[in-house]
């Protein structure tokens, strides 16, 4: 290469490399002011200067002044609303404007600062100002007005629930009442329908001048009125004293039929004595077998009453062997017309009453003893079964 030539690359190469130092070397200008927002309105009411403030949602309309300081001229400045949520900071675009104050509204409520920066003639951007302002939720938006409605819905509804239980409460109280009263009732019913059968058998002992037995016979009558009315004191009595009474007024039941039959007892080892039943249920079913099946039977006949277990149920069934329900109606509607037993039907009765009040499950079946067929001139007899829940 010719010395010229080299020369002139040579100088170019140290005069590039000069500026580029020079360049490097000059520190850059830093800008020496800052923003400042001067005041703040909210709704049209001054506010001290603070760095953050709670402003209501129905006041949600803030306007900032601002100046550069030291004051300059030329001076511009750009701003930008920043939303705070629980998914982050959400900034929005810069806005530029070269007034000294700016009216910010229209927003939904949340957490927000408001950001400014001055620029000067060459661009220059100043240091920036920032306030914080929490637009609160209004009132039916906020927690403890749901919390309050939620209390007070719960309220209103356990309220409602707990009237509703109430009235019907009362109104199972007051109908148990009523049928507690009926069930006193039938209950009584049952003394004198046994009371008008005994009486008789005492006028059959006098009428017949057989003294002996009428004092005999009044004597257990007594006896077993006042059990009658011991037992008429309770709805419960044990077995033990059930079948006591029940045994005295068989006994009295023989004498006046002239002991026309014989009576077998049966209780079952496993039978608990002191179990509890309803009073005055099983006497009216004995009554009917006597009444409506032996005292018909031309010879000798037997009552069979026994009591065992069977499953949840303690089962008392009474049997006879005498004519059977459709021979002994055949019987009373030629000798006795106009008769009709209440017993068995006020027992029902009762049993429906008492089974409605103790919510039991109490029930019977009456069903002819013999199956056919029958042999000529056999005595069908009866058998009832009642079964009672184990209560005690």
């Amino acid at each position: 290469m010719p010395k010229p030539i080299l020369i002139i690359v040579l100088m170019f190469l140290f005069v590039t490399h000069a500026v580029h130092s020079q360049t490097t070397n000059t520190p850059q200008k830093k800008s020496n002011f800052k923003a400042k927002i001067t005041r703040v309105e909210i709704a049209g009411r001054d506010m001290p200067f603070q760095e953050n403030y709670h402003v209501d949602y129905d006041n949600n309309i803030l306007e900032f002044e601002f100046m550069g300081v030291p004051a300059q001229n030329n001076l511009s400045y750009k701003y930008r609303i920043i939303e705070n949520s629980f998914e982050g900071a959400k900034p929005s675009e810069w806005f530029y404007t070269a007034k000294t104050s700016v009216k910010v509204d229209s927003l939904k409520p949340a957490v927000y600062h408001f950001e400014l920066v001055a620029l000067d003639a060459a661009k220059n951007e100043s240091q920036p100002a920032i306030v914080e302002f929490k637009i609160e939720y209004p009132w039916w938006r906020s927690w403890w007005f749901w919390g309050s409605c939620f209390v007070t819905l719960f309220g209103l509804f356990y309220g409602r629930e707990r009237f509703l239980k109430f009235w019907s409460d009362e109104e199972q109280r007051h109908h148990r009442q009523v049928t507690e009263l009926e069930l006193r009732t039938l209950q009584l019913q049952m003394n004198p329908h046994f009371v008008f059968n005994a009486l008789n058998a005492v006028q059959s002992f006098i009428l017949n001048r057989d003294t002996i037995s009428a004092n005999n016979y009044l004597s257990k009558f007594a006896n077993l009125i006042r059990l009658f009315l011991d037992s008429s004191r309770s709805k419960y009595i044990t077995l033990a004293d059930e079948i006591k009474l029940l045994s005295l007024y068989i006994e009295i039941e023989m004498l006046r039929f002239e002991n026309k039959f014989e009576f077998h007892l049966n209780v079952a080892p496993d039978i608990n004595r002191f179990i509890e039943i309803p009073t005055m249920i099983l006497q009216p079913f004995i009554e009917n077998a006597i009444n409506h099946g032996l005292r018909y039977k031309e010879t000798k006949g037997n009552l069979y009453m026994s009591f065992f277990n069977q499953g949840k149920y303690l089962v008392c069934r009474i049997e006879d062997d005498g004519v059977g329900r459709e021979k002994a109606k055949q019987i009373q509607s030629k000798s006795r017309k106009g008769y009709k037993s209440q017993g068995l039907k006020i027992t029902e009765e009762r049993l429906q009453t008492f089974n409605l009040i103790a919510d039991a499950d109490i029930h019977f079946l009456v069903e002819d003893r013999l199956k056919p067929p029958y042999e000529p001139g056999a005595d069908i007899g009866t058998t009832i079964e009642i079964k009672f829940p184990k209560f005690g």
